[in-house]
């Protein structure tokens, strides 16, 4: 694994400038290689191929599909796409392609009739009287971007992270066997079925049905599953599958006390904690011995007194749902630390705020007062720590939705800090569609389910719900199979897609997380939250069961809380609006995210299929790793500013509006020495997130010029490709446009970015990713961060136009190549300009 760094806060590298608005990636190519040693070498490769194959095929038992052949394993050239295409057609069977590192590696079905045609393809790459026109040989596209062929085993099938992959070749472990589905070939499962009985394994009672891929679960132990690619013809890879908490939930009450000691013995605090995620839900049972490690009496308070801190077991309406998301808050998936043997750091503290009563409702419109009143008395009490709030109660959406409420404007207030001068980061669970109906496509009901109260608030983190839950092995559910499909939204998640104010509104949820899946009746009339695709977690109670499991968008959002606390425990100087940043910087779309949006793209224009992505999925899940460090090859650099995005002419009227007042110019230290050591189309990528909060104005009386919500509105741009620092000022500030006479338009190339300007500028929180050739990056040092209009530009008689406002600049750049140290080299500029400076 790459070298961890911290990320680089830059102090300077900026400058303030009078401002008046003015309103595709490439692919790599195949290299030339030396034709004659590298056709010969893949010809010798080739042959010991066939070699081993018929060798093996001698010992071998009958197989089990009609078809016969040999599975080879295709390595790429590094940083070369293979070219898929012509893997996959009447000759080769693609079955599977996944990255290693800065390769790609493919496996290939090559039938027994066709063995001949891969050796010809290699002849006439070899042969110069075939070569085209330009000189080219003959099959270059395929053979060039191959740099080695072997005969696959067992390993070649695993498409995981590569470490998962079982150490213990004998043990027994659930797999996810994933077969290719011919229209001409018989049922899949039938073939899983004769596979389990040959290699005596044991088949699970679920499977995974695609349009053209079956997947079954498999217990069985390596060894017993590496004869599989020479029995069967339709295997396309292999997975792990996803644990379960069914077993330590279900456990007697004295095995889970020795599982809590066993993980309390391995847990170290540290000896200053002063990072807290404060859960806002129905009370925290500090007394359960995990929690206890990590939460007392003294960081727990009510909003009513006279409330207890949480619920006791037994009690009419014990609710535990508090204590539930204490434990994955703290630990994650408590499953993963449980079956650890390695010592677990906590650099964080639970602090429990119970909004909810013993019994019955509060009011609604005394949510925002309630949550906000229980917040500020732990401030009180304890004023010095760095807190995360995590609020995963929400309520019925408006009739108009994503239009702000009474409990969300409160929290946009609260966190934005304007009244106080501290600002807080809030984040908020999507809200749980609890009405699954068996016989709708969960994709369907997730767009119809709309966003709960307050999770539109601009100025929080709102969290959805996916899944890679999809193992069954409850026998109490028997034939019932996973609803969503590992990687896609869960199925009680909830969307901002159909949102009567979206015009207006953010893009939300910006982030999903695991939330569980749902089982499916064999009838497919029924639908239940099963333990087996839940998450682990801690149970309201003291002693006897103290697991219990949690899902859904409730599980996702104190996850996300536990990240934050972490990157503010790791970064004690990093704002709030930072770390919202870092964790939306560093999300992704899965790959069946990917698959969804290429679907959208074919039956909607791309700015409304990105829209339904972006108010499906937010911008991904979040990844802690690249959260939390960069490393030499991926670096991050992180700006925290200020600026005042209004001023009042001096000569001008008292009742005259403010006018837009300063940009802020970051010409970053930039490593283009390094980036110019990297081959000049090699594809690299630059993502820029801006962060910043807004101070609400919740009447609801038109929403525009003066009515509008937001008091101030951001916005970044970058210098392009080949674009003159004078012709970039311009081509934003008019100020600087009117300074340079011969100014006709922007120059430079505009392509790469997957939003655009346009789009990415919804809400407080605006990100984007851009990719393109190494030498086009080298030029994208320079980013523009400039205001747009708000009501505090109109609502003079407040002087709010008179305030000053924080943002927070993420820039990464991430290469392929980790051998290339950018880190080191925006290190060393940043020092010899401390040193002139000195």
């Amino acid at each position: 694994m790459a070298e961890r760094k911290p990320h680089i806060l830059l102090n300077g590298f900026v400058q303030n400038e009078d401002f008046q608005s003015r309103r595709t990636g490439r692919g790599a190519k195949v290299p030339l290689q030396n034709r004659a040693s590298h056709g010969q070498a893949l010809t010798q490769q080739y042959a010991a191929i066939q070699s081993g194959y018929d060798s093996q095929r001698k010992a071998a038992p009958e197989p089990i599909t009609e078809d016969i052949g040999i599975y080879v394993e295709i390595i790429g050239m590094p940083d070369c796409p293979l070219t898929l295409e012509s893997l996959d057609n009447r000759d080769f069977k693609l079955r599977s392609c996944r990255k290693v590192d800065n390769r790609e590696v493919a496996v290939v079905f090559i039938p027994e009739n066709r063995r001949n045609v891969f050796q010809k393809k290699l002849e006439l790459y070899l042969d110069p009287e075939e070569d085209n026109k330009s000189g080219v040989p003959s099959n270059h596209k395929l053979i060039g971007s191959i740099s080695e062929v072997k005969l696959a085993d067992l390993r070649s099938f695993w498409t995981d992270d590569i470490p998962l992959f079982p150490e213990n070749e004998q043990q027994a472990v659930w797999w996810e066997l994933w077969l290719k589905r011919r229209p001409e070939e018989e049922d899949p499962l039938g073939i899983a079925h004769q596979l389990a009985q040959r290699i005596e394994g044991c088949l699970g009672n679920t499977s995974l049905s695609f349009f053209d891929s079956v997947v079954v679960l498999i217990r069985a132990s390596a060894n017993q599953l590496k004869s599989a690619p020479e029995l069967i013809s339709n295997l396309q890879e292999l997975r792990r599958a996803k644990e379960t908490p069914t077993v330590l939930v279900e456990s007697s009450p004295k095995e889970q006390q020795e599982w809590v000691a066993n993980l309390s013995e391995r847990v170290q605090i540290s000896e200053d904690v002063s990072t807290a995620v404060t859960i806002l839900d129905a009370g925290v049972n500090y007394n359960h011995p995990l929690i206890q490690l990590v939460c007392s009496s003294e960081r727990a308070d009510c909003w009513d007194p006279d409330w207890p801190h949480f619920d006791t077991y037994g009690v009419l309406g014990f609710n535990d749902h508090g204590t539930r998301q204490a434990g994955l808050a703290v630990f994650g998936d408590l499953h993963s630390a449980l079956v650890s043997t390695e010592t677990i750091e906590l650099n964080h503290c639970i602090e429990s705020a119970r909004i909810l009563p013993p019994s019955g409702n509060n009011e609604p419109e005394l949510y925002g007062d309630i949550t906000v009143g229980t917040a500020s008395k732990l401030e009180i009490d304890a004023p010095d720590i760095n807190r995360v709030f995590s609020l995963s109660v929400t309520a019925e959406p408006d009739s108009i939705g994503g239009l702000p409420s009474s409990w969300s404007s409160e929290l946009d207030q609260f966190s934005a800090g304007f009244e106080d001068g501290k600002l807080r980061l809030f984040v908020i669970s999507a809200g749980n569609n609890r009405s699954i109906a068996a016989n709708l496509d969960y994709w369907e009901q997730v767009q119809l389910a709309e966003i709960e109260d307050p999770a539109q608030s601009w100025n929080a983190l709102t969290i959805g719900a996916y899944t890679e839950r999809t193992t069954n092995d409850d026998p109490d559910f028997d034939g019932w199979s996973p609803l969503a499909v590992s990687g896609d939204i869960a199925p009680a998640s909830r969307s901002s897609v159909n949102w009567e104010w979206r015009k207006f509104a953010p893009f939300k949820p910006e982030l999903v997380a695991e939330g569980g899946n749902r089982l499916l009746s064999p009838d497919k009339t029924e639908v239940t939250d099963a333990d087996t695709v839940s998450l682990l977690t801690t149970s309201g109670r003291s002693s006897g069961q103290l697991f219990e499991v949690s899902a859904d968008t409730s599980a996702a959002c104190a996850q996300v809380s536990g990240h934050a606390a972490i990157l503010m425990a790791e970064y004690p100087d990093f704002w709030p609006e930072s770390i919202r940043a870092l964790l939306v910087h560093s999300a992704e779309w899965t790959p069946k995210m990917r698959e969804r949006f290429g679907l959208l793209n074919k039956s909607h224009s791309p700015k409304i299929a990105k829209e339904t992505m972006l108010r499906t999925f937010g911008f991904g899940v979040p990844n802690l790793e690249r959260a939390r460090y960069s490393a030499n090859h991926t670096l991050t650099l992180l700006a925290q500013g200020e600026l005042q995005p209004f001023v009042k002419v001096s000569n001008a009227s008292a009742s005259a509006d403010p006018k837009l007042n300063e940009m802020r110019l970051h010409e970053l230290p930039w490593p283009i020495h390094a980036l110019q050591q990297l081959p000049p189309e090699l594809e690299v990528q630059l993502r820029v997130t801006l962060s910043y909060f807004i101070e609400p104005n919740p009447g609801r009386r038109g929403y525009r010029s003066r009515y509008t919500y937001p008091s101030h509105g951001l916005r970044f741009d970058v210098i392009r490709p080949g674009q003159s620092l004078e012709n970039f000022r311009a081509s934003i500030n008019k100020v600087a446009n009117e300074a340079m006479e011969d100014y006709t338009g922007p120059e430079g190339d505009s392509d790469g970015w997957g939003l655009g300007s346009a789009l990415r500028s919804r809400g407080s929180l605006h990100s984007d990713t851009w990719i393109g050739p190494a030498a086009a990056l080298a030029d994208m040092h320079t980013i523009a961060v400039y205001p747009v209009g708000g009501w505090w530009k109109y609502r003079t008689a407040l002087d709010r136009w008179k305030n000053e406002v924080r943002y927070s600049l993420v820039v990464s750049i991430d290469t392929p190549d980790e051998n290339i140290d950018i880190y080191t080299s925006v290190e060393s500029l940043i020092e010899a300009v401390v040193e002139v400076s000195v």
